[in-house]
């Protein structure tokens, strides 16, 4: 119930924590059983008007349950307590009609393309991660270079590459056309060469920029500086005392390691 997340927030908020994440599975289906019924945008806006958390981030959630209010709500200034974090991590499986149809995915490719299309036009620092499932069975040439273009063609920031293992008493199991595992690791390494392409451009795009941190209470195991991450999950390191740990910090990025 809302009452109940708003005050585990505050306990949170009361021992020095600055930041919470809001999981679950169909995170963006929350509140339609609660009597009265409630939603992700409004539980999001008490949260907000609360105060007593700085940055609220989501964790993974579905394409169709993400809406334009809640893509709003990211675009907030920064600093603002309660604010949610301009990042979302939305699964896209297979860039494939063919295939989304197969695995019973509620939405087409293009209907995924508007929806990141709509997030970067609205807040367009948003670090956007994908998952993609490669290999499913009847992935053909064809429905993996769909999936590869989609990615490729829009402004997505760091995707995760799953293989497709057939696990006894799932459905796609006993599907026909299965894809060979030599296949399947071709077609990954590739995907995870494009995803280093889109993360590092991502990163890129901040050298030379201000950028608020929240420092971690650990220190990188390398260079032994300080981590710190943004709003929009760029890892940062910098060099500072103790002192600065769980605390916010205006930076300059430098450069790219």
């Amino acid at each position: 119930p809302v009452d109940m997340v708003l005050n585990q927030i505050g306990r949170l908020g009361q021992l020095g924590y600055r930041e919470v994440v809001l999981t679950g599975i169909h995170i963006g289906c929350y509140g339609a059983d609660l009597n009265p019924s409630a939603g992700l945008f409004d539980l999001l806006c008490r949260i907000r008007n609360a105060g007593s958390i700085d940055r609220v981030r989501l964790s993974s959630i579905e394409s169709k349950e993400l809406s334009d209010d809640i893509i709003s709500l990211a675009s907030m200034i920064e600093g603002d307590a309660g604010r949610l974090c301009p990042h979302f991590h939305i699964p896209l499986q297979s860039g494939d009609d063919g295939i989304l149809a197969r695995m019973h995915r509620p939405y087409t490719r293009d209907q995924f393309r508007n929806l990141v299309q709509r997030i970067a036009a609205r807040v367009p620092d948003a670090a956007i991660g994908v998952d993609a499932l490669i290999g499913f069975p009847g992935e053909t040439d064809e429905a993996f270079e769909n999936t590869y273009e989609l990615i490729e063609s829009l402004p997505v920031t760091y995707f995760h590459v799953f293989p497709f293992s057939a696990r006894k008493g799932t459905p796609a199991f006993s599907f026909k056309n299965q894809v060979p595992t030599a296949v399947i690791k071709q077609r990954c390494e590739r995907m995870r060469r494009l995803g280093e392409q889109k993360r590092l451009a991502f990163y890129n795009r901040h050298v030379g920029e201000r950028v608020t941190i929240l420092v971690e209470e650990s220190r990188d195991n390398v260079n032994g500086r300080l981590k710190g991450l943004t709003s929009n999950y760029v890892p940062v390191r910098v060099e500072g005392s103790d002192l600065l740990f769980n605390t916010f910090q205006e930076v300059m990025i430098q450069g790219l390691t």
